[in-house]
């Protein structure tokens, strides 16, 4: 089996986890557990130790989970990535940090120190002067500075072959206004990190954003045959406008001739979605699925994940999904006989008053839990 991009993560002071160690990580990852037990942190987790050198990783991050903008404004999204205590209140200017240990190709430990600060807001206000020799108004422009709290994050990090390094960066205020650095941040080249993509439950409807990012892909020789493994009727894909309008993907179909990607069902447009995006992580990325039962009928479900752990096989692309679904769990886990004892492995999550508790289950245990015994391991 090709190496694993993780094989062991240590979480401490991120979100709601504690003390948490999922040792033995394999091919594909699936994270079971009651609501707020923790699961949709750790893909979060991973998808910044993927990027150990870019602070500005934690931006994305938020934003995925704050999508629909509930959150007053980012430094609040940002505080609750961090252990919080009964005394802490929003008045209150805090220090927090969370820490992170691995075996991986890039990292060994990670360490992220969160500070608040009172910092500035800089809005230019354009005042009307008068009219010019056209009657157009003229405008004088200032410079209005407020104060506001922002925020500073401090990466320490210890790679797995280079040593030690640190990177900086100073955020924004509560109004959006970003301090200059961190565009500087933006343009930076990093030399350590691991590709890969975290999808969301709608992530699979896909957007116009979503068709231009993974275009390249799209026209890949190989996704054809990727998708043929998950319908033998598929014959080709492309992107086109029939209409002249909007470009759209359509799929040549043996069955329904050349149709948009919206006449098909779920199953077939996640199909297509995590094709796509497998490929541009293969050799070494890692895929990161929030709630991978989404949008897939239960009749689906074994053929599905069937097609998605052979396609992370066939790409050497290691997967991490979360599911509150047993049905999905049985179709991920015993989707075939073939694969490989520590193939396939489930965590099960569960939050303590100490610690965020984890139990490993795999192979022979797995399968004896769930046919012989028909316990429910979520």
């Amino acid at each position: 089996m090709s190496a694993l991009s993780f094989t062991q993560i240590e979480i401490d002071g991120f979100r709601g986890l504690r003390s948490l160690n999922l040792e033995g990580l394999g091919r594909v990852n699936i994270l079971v557990g009651q609501n707020n037990s923790g699961k949709t942190s750790v893909l979060e987790a991973l998808s910044i130790l993927c990027n150990p050198q870019k602070p500005s990783e934690w931006l994305s991050m938020v934003r995925r989970r704050d999508f629909g903008r509930l959150d007053e404004n980012i430094v609040q999204s940002l505080r609750w990535c961090f252990k919080q205590t009964a005394k802490n209140n929003y008045d209150d200017f805090i220090e927090a940090s969370c820490h992170f240990k691995c075996e991986s190709l890039i990292l060994k430990q990670l360490t992220v120190k969160y500070t608040e600060f009172m910092g500035s807001h800089t809005e230019v206000i354009s005042i009307p002067i008068g009219e010019d020799l056209f009657g157009d108004t003229e405008y004088e422009h200032e410079e209005e500075i407020t104060p506001c709290r922002a925020v500073k994050l401090e990466h320490s990090f210890v790679l797995s072959q280079q040593g030690k390094g640190e990177s900086f960066f100073l955020k924004v205020n509560e109004k959006g206004g970003v301090i200059p650095s961190f565009w500087e941040e933006r343009k930076k080249q990093y030399s350590y990190y691991i590709n890969y993509e975290l999808l969301t439950p709608y992530s699979y409807q896909l957007s116009k954003v979503q068709l231009q990012t993974f275009s390249e892909q799209l026209f890949n020789d190989d996704i054809v045959e990727l998708l043929q493994d998950f319908d033998a009727d598929i014959d080709g894909i492309q992107i086109a406008s029939f209409s002249g309008e909007r470009a759209a993907i359509y799929i040549k179909h043996k069955q329904l001739g050349i149709a948009p990607l919206s006449v098909f069902g779920d199953a077939t447009r996640r199909a297509v979605l995590l094709t796509s995006t497998l490929l541009s992580l293969k050799n070494g990325g890692v895929l990161l699925i929030d709630e991978v039962e989404v949008g897939i009928h239960v009749s689906a479900l074994a053929n599905f994940f069937k097609w998605l752990v052979n396609a992370a096989r066939k790409l050497n692309v290691q997967v991490f999904v979360t599911t509150h679904s047993l049905e999905a769990l049985d179709a991920i886990t015993f989707s075939d006989n073939d694969h490989a004892e520590e193939d396939i492995v489930v965590f099960r999550l569960k939050q303590t008053e100490e610690k965020t508790e984890s139990k490993r289950l795999s192979g022979d245990l797995l399968h004896r839990l769930r046919f012989e015994r028909g316990l429910d391991v979520r």
